[in-house]
């Protein structure tokens, strides 16, 4: 508790972005584990000859020398540039429904979801576009490769993917922002993004984004290698699928009371207002999550962040051969 009391006092806002600074560069941390130095050279030259516009607000601080871990959460930075790409972070499956090929669709109106938009990254990066426009597409999919192994990316109980469940994260209570009605933090959605993060780097001296991989891999070793593997819409179905069971069963499954299932139509809202009040209705349940629900969540999370390392490392292999 005096650790995550610690961190909450000098964590400020950095839950608004998925996994994190230390978690999405911990991802890319570990697939270059296991990519070859022509691979690594060759993916990092096509971010550099194309670089970011310096215009852009940057939430993580620089990482100098390695475009491939720095750009890890550029696709953040550029959704408040380009908002009609905030959908391309999730996919909203009903808590009590199961994703598959034969139903995607449904959750997926017109392409405008993680899933599809890894495949058509993908396709780009590997296809006839310009240098620049595949330097892009490479950027987007280092990020929602990671964000998809987020398990509230990949899930909504009629909640925003648990952003609408306040939660007391140790001693710390949910306050309403003094900016956005309808918004409170520590939430459900922030714990996993970032909060538990945290803790765990805290309590094992992890101090930046490459410790925290060590960590992870000294904790499940890698394989040696891993096969080049395209990132197909085929593959991102099955990856959000079981990131949607992580979900079910931990994220909402572990928490010490049942908040309950909400209707499926209950799929998109506008604010924490909707869904007659999901915010407050969560709110008056007093949820609080500590030690005993981390033993749950912690080894999903860093599982998870691992699972994303292999994957995004077999992607960058298949599209840089």
């Amino acid at each position: 508790m005096i650790i995550a009391a610690a961190l909450w006092a000098s964590l400020g806002c950095s839950e608004a972005v998925a996994w994190g600074c230390d978690g999405h560069r911990a991802v890319v941390y570990i697939a270059e584990r296991l990519l070859s130095a022509h691979t690594l050279a060759a993916a990092r030259a096509l971010l550099a000859a194309s670089p970011v516009d310096p215009s852009l607000s940057r939430f993580c601080s620089p990482v100098a020398g390695d475009p491939l871990v720095d750009d890890a959460s550029w696709a953040d930075d550029y959704r408040a540039a380009d908002p009609h790409t905030a959908g391309w972070h999730f996919i909203n499956v009903p808590l009590q429904t199961a994703l598959s090929t034969t139903n995607e669709h449904t959750y997926c109106a017109a392409g405008n979801c993680i899933v599809d938009q890894i495949a058509v990254h993908y396709r780009v990066l590997t296809g006839a576009a310009t240098p620049a426009k595949k330097a892009e597409a490479l950027r987007f999919l280092l990020h929602l490769i990671g964000d998809l192994h987020q398990p509230l990316h990949a899930a909504t109980n009629g909640d925003r993917g648990g952003n609408c469940v306040p939660v007391a994260y140790y001693d710390r209570a949910p306050q309403e922002s003094q900016t956005t009605p309808n918004d409170f933090s520590p939430n459900l959605h922030g714990v996993w993004d970032t909060s538990t993060i945290r803790t765990v780097m805290a309590a094992h001296g992890a101090v930046d984004p490459r410790a925290l991989a060590d960590y992870i891999v000294s904790a499940h070793a890698l394989p040696a290698t891993v096969p080049a593997q395209g990132a197909t819409k085929r593959l991102a179905i099955a990856w959000a699928a079981a990131a949607h069971r992580q979900a079910q069963t931990v994220a909402y499954g572990r928490l010490p009371m049942a908040v309950g299932m909400e209707p499926a139509s209950a799929l998109t809202l506008d604010s924490c207002a909707d869904n007659h009040d999901i915010v407050h209705r969560m709110l008056a349940k007093h949820i609080a999550v500590g030690a005993a629900y981390e033993q749950w969540s912690t080894p999903v999370i860093l599982d998870q962040l691992r699972s994303a390392g292999l994957r995004l490392a077999a992607a960058i292999k298949a599209a840089f051969p």
